[in-house]
Protein backbone atom coordinates (compact mmCIF):
# COMPACT_ATOMS: atom_id res chain seq x y z
CA UNK A 1 0.00 0.00 0.00
CA UNK A 2 1.29 3.59 -0.47
CA UNK A 3 0.02 7.12 0.02
CA UNK A 4 -2.36 7.67 -2.92
CA UNK A 5 -4.38 4.63 -0.98
CA UNK A 6 -5.19 7.22 1.85
CA UNK A 7 -8.74 8.94 1.16
CA UNK A 8 -7.29 12.32 2.12
CA UNK A 9 -4.68 12.24 -0.32
CA UNK A 10 -6.04 9.72 -2.96
CA UNK A 11 -6.88 12.62 -5.37
CA UNK A 12 -3.61 14.02 -5.25
CA UNK A 13 -1.06 14.04 -8.42
CA UNK A 14 1.62 11.32 -8.12
CA UNK A 15 4.04 13.69 -8.24
CA UNK A 16 2.75 15.48 -5.24
CA UNK A 17 2.76 12.83 -3.31
CA UNK A 18 5.82 12.11 -4.23
CA UNK A 19 6.84 15.21 -3.40
CA UNK A 20 5.14 14.47 0.59
CA UNK A 21 6.81 11.32 1.01
CA UNK A 22 10.04 12.92 0.30
CA UNK A 23 9.77 14.56 4.15
CA UNK A 24 7.84 11.30 5.72
CA UNK A 25 10.14 9.06 8.03
CA UNK A 26 9.11 5.73 7.27
CA UNK A 27 8.59 3.16 10.78
CA UNK A 28 8.41 -0.34 11.15
CA UNK A 29 6.71 -1.57 14.17
CA UNK A 30 6.82 -4.73 15.69
CA UNK A 31 3.09 -6.48 17.68
CA UNK A 32 2.64 -4.39 21.13
CA UNK A 33 4.93 -2.03 20.31
CA UNK A 34 3.69 1.90 21.35
CA UNK A 35 3.45 4.45 18.13
CA UNK A 36 1.47 7.21 20.00
CA UNK A 37 1.38 7.43 24.01
CA UNK A 38 -1.36 9.48 25.63
CA UNK A 39 -0.78 12.39 26.97
CA UNK A 40 2.59 13.15 25.54
CA UNK A 41 3.46 15.18 22.95
CA UNK A 42 4.19 13.97 19.87
CA UNK A 43 4.50 16.15 16.73
CA UNK A 44 3.74 13.86 13.99
CA UNK A 45 0.87 12.91 11.81
CA UNK A 46 1.08 9.62 10.72
CA UNK A 47 -0.37 7.44 7.81
CA UNK A 48 -0.86 3.96 8.45
CA UNK A 49 0.00 1.92 4.84
CA UNK A 50 0.18 -1.40 6.43
CA UNK A 51 -1.24 -3.48 9.73
CA UNK A 52 -3.61 -2.90 12.03
CA UNK A 53 -3.39 -0.30 15.15
CA UNK A 54 -5.16 -0.82 18.33
CA UNK A 55 -6.56 2.66 20.10
CA UNK A 56 -6.70 2.19 23.78
CA UNK A 57 -6.45 4.16 27.10
CA UNK A 58 -5.95 3.29 30.69
CA UNK A 59 -8.95 4.13 33.07
CA UNK A 60 -9.19 2.96 37.30
CA UNK A 61 -9.87 -0.23 35.93
CA UNK A 62 -7.55 -1.37 33.71
CA UNK A 63 -7.26 -1.04 29.94
CA UNK A 64 -9.78 0.07 27.57
CA UNK A 65 -9.29 -0.38 23.80
CA UNK A 66 -11.43 2.38 22.13
CA UNK A 67 -10.62 0.98 18.52
CA UNK A 68 -8.83 -0.29 16.03
CA UNK A 69 -7.65 1.03 12.61
CA UNK A 70 -6.95 -0.76 9.12
CA UNK A 71 -4.59 -0.05 6.95
CA UNK A 72 -5.17 2.91 4.87
CA UNK A 73 -5.29 5.54 7.99
CA UNK A 74 -4.49 8.78 9.31
CA UNK A 75 -3.57 9.36 13.00
CA UNK A 76 -2.25 12.10 15.34
CA UNK A 77 -4.67 14.77 13.57
CA UNK A 78 -5.92 16.16 16.19
CA UNK A 79 -2.33 16.92 17.98
CA UNK A 80 -2.07 18.09 14.37
CA UNK A 81 -4.55 20.96 14.94
CA UNK A 82 -4.76 22.03 18.34
CA UNK A 83 -1.38 21.39 20.00
CA UNK A 84 -2.69 19.30 22.62
CA UNK A 85 -1.24 16.45 23.74
CA UNK A 86 -2.46 12.28 22.58
CA UNK A 87 -5.36 11.68 23.99
CA UNK A 88 -5.17 8.25 24.01
CA UNK A 89 -2.26 5.70 23.43
CA UNK A 90 -1.97 3.50 19.97
CA UNK A 91 -0.04 0.38 19.78
CA UNK A 92 0.82 -2.18 16.86
CA UNK A 93 -1.38 -5.49 16.15
CA UNK A 94 0.99 -7.56 14.48
CA UNK A 95 3.86 -5.67 12.07
CA UNK A 96 2.87 -2.42 11.07
CA UNK A 97 4.10 0.77 8.43
CA UNK A 98 3.42 3.73 9.10
CA UNK A 99 5.17 6.83 7.26
CA UNK A 100 5.38 10.13 10.03
CA UNK A 101 5.46 13.90 8.82
CA UNK A 102 6.88 16.18 11.61
CA UNK A 103 4.20 19.18 12.40
CA UNK A 104 6.99 21.14 11.92
CA UNK A 105 7.50 20.49 8.19
CA UNK A 106 4.03 20.59 7.14
CA UNK A 107 3.19 23.86 8.90
CA UNK A 108 6.42 25.04 6.79
CA UNK A 109 4.92 23.94 3.50
CA UNK A 110 1.50 25.10 4.27
CA UNK A 111 3.00 28.89 5.06
CA UNK A 112 4.52 28.31 1.61
CA UNK A 113 1.41 27.74 -0.01
CA UNK A 114 2.15 24.09 -1.10
CA UNK A 115 -0.73 22.30 -2.96
CA UNK A 116 -0.40 19.25 -1.67
CA UNK A 117 0.01 20.00 2.13
CA UNK A 118 -2.73 22.28 1.66
CA UNK A 119 -4.97 19.80 0.00
CA UNK A 120 -3.75 16.84 2.92
CA UNK A 121 -4.95 19.34 5.57
CA UNK A 122 -8.00 20.11 4.58
CA UNK A 123 -9.00 15.93 4.42
CA UNK A 124 -7.31 15.82 7.44
CA UNK A 125 -9.58 18.83 8.71
CA UNK A 126 -12.77 16.90 7.14
CA UNK A 127 -11.99 13.76 9.10
CA UNK A 128 -12.21 15.75 12.29
CA UNK A 129 -15.50 17.85 11.43
CA UNK A 130 -17.17 14.75 10.70
CA UNK A 131 -15.88 13.07 14.15
CA UNK A 132 -17.45 16.33 15.48
CA UNK A 133 -20.90 15.95 13.70
CA UNK A 134 -21.48 12.03 15.14
CA UNK A 135 -20.73 13.64 18.49
CA UNK A 136 -22.72 16.18 18.14
CA UNK A 137 -25.80 13.90 16.95
CA UNK A 138 -25.41 11.34 19.76
CA UNK A 139 -25.18 14.07 22.48
CA UNK A 140 -28.84 15.22 20.37
CA UNK A 141 -29.76 11.87 20.91
CA UNK A 142 -28.36 11.18 24.40
CA UNK A 143 -30.35 14.59 25.75
CA UNK A 144 -33.56 14.30 24.22
CA UNK A 145 -34.12 10.10 24.99
CA UNK A 146 -36.29 9.49 28.23
CA UNK A 147 -33.91 6.40 29.96
CA UNK A 148 -30.15 6.52 30.10
CA UNK A 149 -27.83 4.75 28.01
CA UNK A 150 -26.88 1.11 28.36
CA UNK A 151 -23.51 -0.34 28.02
CA UNK A 152 -23.69 -1.36 24.71
CA UNK A 153 -24.94 2.09 23.30
CA UNK A 154 -22.34 2.89 25.07
CA UNK A 155 -19.93 0.92 22.92
CA UNK A 156 -21.39 1.71 19.88
CA UNK A 157 -21.47 5.75 20.18
CA UNK A 158 -17.70 5.23 20.95
CA UNK A 159 -17.07 3.12 17.91
CA UNK A 160 -19.34 5.27 15.67
CA UNK A 161 -17.53 8.24 17.09
CA UNK A 162 -13.72 6.82 16.72
CA UNK A 163 -14.49 5.00 13.08
CA UNK A 164 -14.07 7.62 10.67
CA UNK A 165 -10.37 8.34 11.07
CA UNK A 166 -9.62 7.59 7.48
CA UNK A 167 -12.39 9.11 5.79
Amino acid sequence: MNLSDIPVLAHLPPEQIDNLVSVCEERVLEDGENLICKDVEGGKLYFLLDGRLEVYVQDGSGEVVLNQLSAPAVLGELELLTSHKRTASVRAVGVVRVLGLDHDKIEARVEAGEVAVLQAMYGVSKIVAQRLVSLSEKFVEIETRERPLGARELRNFREKLLSDWSA
